[in-house]
């Protein structure tokens, strides 16, 4: 039976046959890295330091030739086929996880998006990350969503629902949730944060990729973290966009420089174009730098290989990538 050791915690178990590295790992409590466990998303890509492994099918998008020439595997598709070695970085510096029950405490719809705010119960504490997610609940069709508040937000979070016409949560949301019904969560999840350096930070979101970028940027605000940020965020139109309320709050409290970009429409105080291009012009040089980005997972792979070719360490580049759960 093949065995994983994973450094620099030391952190060894067995996985069995036909199981993945990540089920492995999950069966006995470690908190892996992973989001939708499928291939698509990219949240359990690992170094592997030593060993033989076997992947299943996945997107190649997500871990491309090169990813692979590098060392790093899919832990939700890989299985070991001799003893491997692998690289986590804060495997135990994690929060308890824990199943909760929430009231909905306000439903905001603006445009084709539900910021969802969920009060928790007073006796229950919820302590997270800026930039984790939660996994909701729901008739057995569980949907991830991130936090999109601060973790100093005390007793309320907010969660940020796109609407998709065969998307199960947000037809659910749209149609049958209320003010004053109760939800079940589970969380905190992923390993998605802020890393406690002073170095300048990239930020860059699709869509709901806001979401936890809007956690990680109020939490900076509400502790007075004062680090360089430039912030992306791209959409189709400008009806894509929500909460911009939010951006006059951190340009007064936080060292940041706001773009805002349309890739399909041209609007005035709107940059043109994905945000993949604008970075591409904006950068001769990220080995400064830490890049976090949210959204589309195809984004996020090119932002990855741009600015790794423009000098990035690939340790300092962080992601999240978003995949719509719908009917299948």
């Amino acid at each position: 039976m093949p065995k994983i050791n994973i450094m620099p915690d030391n952190v060894n178990f067995d996985v069995n046959e036909n199981e993945t590295i990540l089920d492995a790992g999950l069966r006995l409590k470690y908190k892996l890295p992973h989001s939708c466990k499928n291939g698509a998303c990219g949240a359990c890509k690992t170094m592997v330091l030593d060993g033989k492994i076997k992947l299943d099918p996945y997107n190649d998008l997500t871990l491309s030739q090169h990813d692979k020439e590098q060392g790093y595997t899919l832990l939700c598709k890989a299985h070991p086929l001799t003893d491997v070695k692998l690289e986590i970085d804060n495997l135990f510096d994690a929060m308890p996880i824990r199943i909760l029950p929430v009231k909905v405490s306000d439903i905001i719809k603006i445009n084709q998006v539900a910021i969802l705010k969920v009060k928790l119960p007073s006796n229950l504490p919820f302590n997270f990350y800026a930039g984790q997610y939660v996994e909701i609940l729901l008739k057995g069709k569980n949907r991830l969503y991130s936090i999109g508040s601060s973790p100093t937000n005390g007793q309320e979070i907010e969660l940020h629902i796109k609407y998709h016409q065969d998307g199960v949560f947000s037809q659910y949301v749209w149609n049958e949730l209320k003010v004053g019904d109760i939800l079940r969560f589970k969380g905190p999840l992923g390993h998605f944060r802020l890393q406690s350096t002073n170095n300048p930070i990239i930020c860059v979101c699709t869509g709901t990729g806001f979401a936890p970028l809007k956690s990680i940027l109020d939490y900076m605000a509400e502790t007075a973290n004062k680090r360089k940020i430039y912030f992306y965020w791209g959409n189709k139109i400008e009806d894509d966009f929500y909460a911009l309320d939010i951006i006059k709050k951190w340009q007064q409290q936080l060292d940041i420089k706001i773009i805002l970009a349309l890739s399909q429409d041209k609007q005035q105080n709107y940059a043109s174009g994905r945000v993949t291009n604008l970075l591409n012009n904006d950068f001769a040089n990220f080995a400064d730098y830490e890049i976090y980005a949210c959204g589309n997972p195809t984004m996020i792979e090119e932002v990855f290989h741009l600015t790794c070719k423009r000098g990035l360490n690939k340790k300092n580049f962080f992601s999240d990538a978003f995949i719509p759960s719908v009917i299948e």
